[in-house]
């Protein structure tokens, strides 16, 4: 990596831990994109990714980024006393056997599709922080708060509901909370204040096997030095600092300023970011039909 590499990874890291921080989001919506950019722009980035690659390092990178903030998190949430792990159990450990799956799944698709899957991804995630109410914060049906949540969550839901966060997670790169925070509430009826600690808790299940998944896949010509399989630890290590160190910056800030202008902000861009991913790879994913 070159130095303006680095220094861009470090500001991404700090953008993203104060994004998280504020907006209640995970990073890898930010991160997959910036790694697009930067292992497809070898000549300044110092980073040379064969082409048929760049979609599936810059997922293991991102997902290797979250594990780190997501621990970080999910330890101050555990000081509160406020994660239920009688709810998160069952979902976490489908959560992690999805996340295998959906690593391995991701290596073999074609960098096109990859990119098209992240850019509905982001179109979804953008209409999600526009709407004026989030899954958070209202409870099923008539938007009073739910009750306090089952204390153990039946097979029917935890199978379907953690191997869909782990697969996608892995799939993409991303912390997976825009899927289980819906299953959470509307499913699990989680009481609302706990909602977000789950959330946490079964990404921290998810991301490091699908991190695994991906780090276990050697022996693949042309990824550049520093890669531990699909994992490309010069760039998560640069971002994983102010990943870590700077969400609790931006949930402080969060308690002093309106986040309703920052969703705006955020969402907008989600949906230009997505659909430019979408409009350039859908025809090629078409094409290879």
């Amino acid at each position: 990596m070159t130095g303006i590499a680095i220094l861009l990874s470090l500001a991404m890291g700090g953008i993203v831990g104060v994004t998280s921080g504020l907006l209640g989001i995970g990073g890898g919506i930010l991160m997959v994109p910036f790694l697009y950019f930067l292992m497809g722009a070898t000549v300044w980035s110092g980073i040379a990714v064969p082409v048929e690659h760049q979609a599936a390092l810059a997922h293991a990178t991102s997902l290797a980024v979250i594990v780190p903030a997501a621990y970080s998190g999910l330890l101050a949430f555990q000081r509160m006393g406020v994660v239920p792990w009688r709810t998160v159990l069952p979902l976490g450990a489908a959560a992690s056997l999805a996340a295998l799956v959906g690593a391995r799944v991701a290596i073999s698709l074609p960098t096109p599709f990859l990119k098209l899957a992240f850019g509905a991804f982001a179109l979804v995630s953008g209409y999600r922080l526009l709407r004026r109410r989030s899954d958070v914060e209202r409870a099923p049906g008539d938007g009073r708060e739910a009750g306090r949540g089952r204390s153990e969550v039946p097979l029917r839901i935890a199978l379907p509901g953690g191997g869909a966060v782990g697969f996608l997670s892995a799939l993409l790169g991303v912390g997976g909370g825009i899927v289980a925070i819906p299953i959470l509430v509307r499913w699990a009826r989680l009481e609302l204040r706990r909602v977000v600690p789950a959330s946490l808790a079964i990404i921290v299940f998810a991301a490091p096997a699908g991190v695994l998944s991906y780090a276990l896949a050697g022996g693949i010509p042309g990824l550049p030095p520093g890669s531990v399989g699909y994992v490309h630890l010069p760039s998560a290590l640069a971002m994983i600092p102010g990943a870590v160190l700077l969400a609790p910056l931006g949930a402080r800030w969060n308690q002093r300023i309106g986040t309703g202008v920052l969703r705006l902000m955020f969402g907008s861009l989600l949906l230009v970011v997505g659909l430019q991913l979408v409009l350039a790879n859908g025809a090629q994913v078409i094409r290879g039909f």
